[in-house]
């Protein structure tokens, strides 16, 4: 991942262009899946190290997502990014809590390797269409922090509302259930 890393930064240096030019030529494959078992050390990871793209800072332990990731009442997403130059490697996670009538994400979270790949709506963008096909109302859950106002915003311009606030907890509400729009260079992949 690092020499992929390198030689990407070396031609984003070099080239000319705007950067959504530069990322038009990268050919990013953006893929979601339910988390498995081989993929939780990393999602532990993540929670721990990801500070400023997270929602919420919940931290959970390597036993705890595969409680999640084997709970009827959780779905554990994990997202990886590729593009001509390699691997990104697995770069974004959500917990949602599944009851009948209503979805909650209870963390959220993308690694900052990737924020300037304009990736951010992606994965909010599916949660929110998988919940709209299933006629379930969503929420989500925000702890603010002094780095994470850039997942706030994500959530606002993704028509989230805060209904309820219990100290630091912001609880909030989509209900336009609005899919943002994605930038053409992204192919998405689902893999359930």
């Amino acid at each position: 991942m690092y020499i992929s890393d390198r030689d990407r930064n070396k031609v984003e240096s070099e080239f000319t262009g705007t950067k959504e030019e530069f990322l038009a030529t990268l050919n990013m494959h953006f893929t979601i899946s339910s988390a498995q078992e081989e993929d939780l050390q990393r999602a532990e990871e993540l929670t721990v190290r990801t500070n400023q793209l997270n929602t919420t800072g919940y931290t959970y332990s390597y036993n705890e997502l595969n409680q999640l990731r084997l709970s009827e009442n959780h779905k554990l997403l994990i997202a990886s990014l590729d593009d001509k130059y390699g691997s990104y490697g697995k770069i974004g996670l959500a917990v949602i809590e599944c009851s009948k009538n209503i979805w909650t994400i209870k963390l959220l979270l993308m690694s900052c390797r990737v924020m300037s790949r304009g990736v951010g709506t992606v994965m909010l963008n599916y949660i929110i269409e998988l919940a709209k096909n299933n006629n379930i109302r969503l929420c989500a859950e925000f702890v603010s922090n002094d780095r994470n106002r850039m997942m706030y915003i994500a959530y606002k311009f993704a028509g989230f509302q805060e209904i309820d606030r219990k100290g630091d907890l912001a609880i909030l509400e989509n209900k336009s259930m609005r899919i943002q729009p994605c930038p053409d260079y992204i192919k998405l992949q689902i893999n359930n």
